[in-house]
């Protein structure tokens, strides 16, 4: 029985995605894992994997189009086959972000332009300017045109959509600015945040890691140490792990853990799932995949997060105030370990100190219960050998 290709489900949020371009046609043989066609959500384009193999059978809908998730845009069977009504509906495999794919308006048009290697951002910032990709030489991987290099050769030109006169950049919002300033907006519009600060003596911690990547040929980092530390925590106070919706909670079952990736005009919040079961190398191995995925494109399905660590400190970030990723109840933003003084054992000393801020939403849980929390995770960071379990 033809089997259906559903639009993909590219975030908990998202309700409907464009098709941008199809890239096999109708009677077209299909190979299990082959790329029949591009979407695009508010966050980026990605391509669309077959789930089996076969003939495409049937396209539903053009390019342009908007879809519901989860709605089938096309079938595969055999050929000759019929599509019947009730033809079972299995999801198509993971989207996956294409290096250089249009955008929905891209698809249209530029098509013209689509022999020069270019990230979206900079296709629909050339649009927007009216500059001609073929006459950019790209500074990127391989050539690819990036967008400050159009920005560059609009600052050349003087065209600036009525800012020739001053010469300022004026730069187009992208699909993923225009999400997350639409999700955080309202999450500082509608979620009673409040926050409070702990910092945490890594001295040991420091030292522990240290030595568990040498004995381990491992490269656990901070980060996952504060995963693990905060994973640890969840299980026992569960309201952290917790979605909000107007009227209740809903505490979380699994706890996964997303950790906040910057990506090229933007930020992804891959997930590591059921966190609390991995052990710390573990934790390490499914953050680094997160990572390298994310910044290329190439993300894994992804389970739903229920709390979520940013981490700044790489960027020598003392301390910073968070805002919550809805529907989630709390964030856990940490800056840098740095030597600073501390007090111990009635004298002044220099320890490796990290600053951990969380942000919690008033409707779900209150400050004591976010304060003993973050006790518990600073008291798990200080006591790295309870990592390892």
């Amino acid at each position: 029985m033809a089997e259906a290709v559903l639009m993909p489900q590219v975030g908990q949020d998202i309700k409907t995605a464009r098709i941008v371009e199809w890239l096999k046609k109708e009677n077209d043989e299909i190979k299990k894992g082959e790329v029949i066609a591009t979407v695009e959500s508010d966050k980026a384009a990605f391509d669309v994997e077959a789930y089996t193999s076969g003939v495409l059978l049937k396209v539903l809908y053009t390019e342009g189009q908007d879809v519901e998730v989860l709605t089938p845009i096309a079938y595969i069977g055999q050929p000759g086959e019929q599509i019947g009504p009730l033809a079972p509906r299995r999801q198509a495999a993971a989207p996956v972000e294409r290096a250089g794919a249009p955008t929905q308006s891209e698809a249209a048009d530029e098509v013209p332009q689509m022999g020069k290697a270019a990230s979206p951002s900079a296709r629909r910032l050339a649009r927007d300017k009216g500059v001609a990709l073929e006459t950019l030489a790209g500074t990127g991987p391989g050539g690819r045109i990036t967008k400050q290099d159009v920005l560059a050769a609009v600052s050349q030109t003087g065209r600036e959509d009525g800012a020739a006169t001053t010469g300022d950049a004026v730069i187009t919002f992208s699909s993923m600015r225009m999400r997350i300033a639409e999700r955080l907006t309202r999450s500082k519009q509608t979620i009673p945040h409040f926050y409070i600060s702990r910092d945490a003596d890594l001295s040991e911690g420091m030292r522990w890691r240290r030595a568990f990547n040498e004995t381990h040929q491992a490269r656990v980092t901070v980060t996952d140490m504060i995963v693990k530390a905060a994973a640890k925590a969840l299980a026992q106070y569960p309201k952290m792990n917790a979605h909000v919706e107007p009227d209740k909670i809903i505490v979380k079952q699994s706890v996964n853990i997303g950790v906040a990736v910057s990506v090229d005009d933007g930020l992804i919040v891959p997930v590591v799932e059921n966190a609390d079961t991995k052990g710390i190398a573990e934790i390490n191995l499914a953050s680094r995949e997160n990572s390298e995925g994310a910044r290329a494109g190439r993300l894994k399905p992804q389970a739903i997060g229920g709390f979520t660590v940013t981490n700044l400190g790489m960027y020598a970030v003392d301390q910073f105030v968070p805002v919550i990723n809805p529907p989630e109840a709390a964030i856990l933003a940490v800056g840098a370990v740095a030597k600073r003084p501390a007090v111990v054992d009635d004298e002044v000393v220099c320890r490796d100190l990290m600053t951990m801020t969380l942000a919690c939403d008033h409707r779900a849980v209150d400050g004591t219960y976010a304060a003993q929390f973050l006790e518990t995770v600073k008291r798990y960071l200080e006591n790295p050998i309870s990592l390892e379990s």
